[in-house]
């Protein structure tokens, strides 16, 4: 799991500095995988599943993807705003109906706001990643440096409160809740909040299409 959680800031370079959509999508097949890997070790089924099957699992969901990846895109594309926006929610809340442990609390709170802020943002912010990448060498580099520091700077500020927070909750019932809408919060932030920052700091540009 430390070494997916370290895969997983691959997709945010490509969000935040190369293109949204792929990100996003890298995104998404990250935190399927931790769910499902998840979901095979605390099986009764799966009482010795070993970690190094989880990560065959984890490369077969990303073949998935990168064969099927058009006709997904193709299908969320005819249900438009709306289709989209739901289908997350209810994607998001299947993934913490299994158990309600911080295994499977994370990646389904990541999930809700990572989509729901990607479609959001799509909407009515309109970034777009790659706009200020065809510019000089040096200001390419100075824009995809900002964009990361900023970037995981304030994932980094977000997880150290929310540590911060955990002993004092450790034996309150609502903990997993917090937990979610916390992770919740973090996917926000990667999806619309940062995207807007970026585009009110020139470090993005705006896509006319949305």
């Amino acid at each position: 799991m430390y070494i997916l959680s370290l895969i997983f800031i691959i997709p945010l370079f490509i969000y935040w500095c190369a293109n949204e959509k792929i990100g996003l999508q890298l995104s998404i097949v990250y935190i399927v995988s931790a769910w499902v890997i998840n979901v095979l070790q605390h099986s009764d089924i799966w009482l010795s599943f070993h970690i190094g099957y989880g990560y065959i699992i984890a490369a077969v969901i990303f073949c998935f993807y990168i064969f099927f990846r058009k006709r997904l895109e193709a299908l969320f594309a005819k249900g438009g705003f709306r289709v989209y926006l739901i289908s997350t929610a209810v994607a998001s809340f299947l993934m913490i109906l299994y158990r309600p442990e911080p295994e499977f609390v994370l990646p389904g709170g990541l999930l809700l706001g990572l989509g729901a802020g990607y479609c959001l943002c799509k909407r009515y912010v309109g970034f777009k990643s790659a706009d200020y990448l065809e510019r000089k060498l040096i200001l390419v580099i100075l824009t995809v440096v900002l964009r990361i520091l900023i970037g995981l700077g304030v994932l980094a500020l977000i997880a150290y409160r929310v540590n911060s927070f955990m002993p004092h909750l450790s034996e309150n019932q609502n903990i997993f809740l917090y937990t979610f809408l916390c992770c919740a919060v973090c996917g926000f932030w990667i999806t619309i909040v940062a995207p807007f920052v970026f585009i009110k700091l020139r470090l993005a540009g705006i896509d006319i299409k949305q």
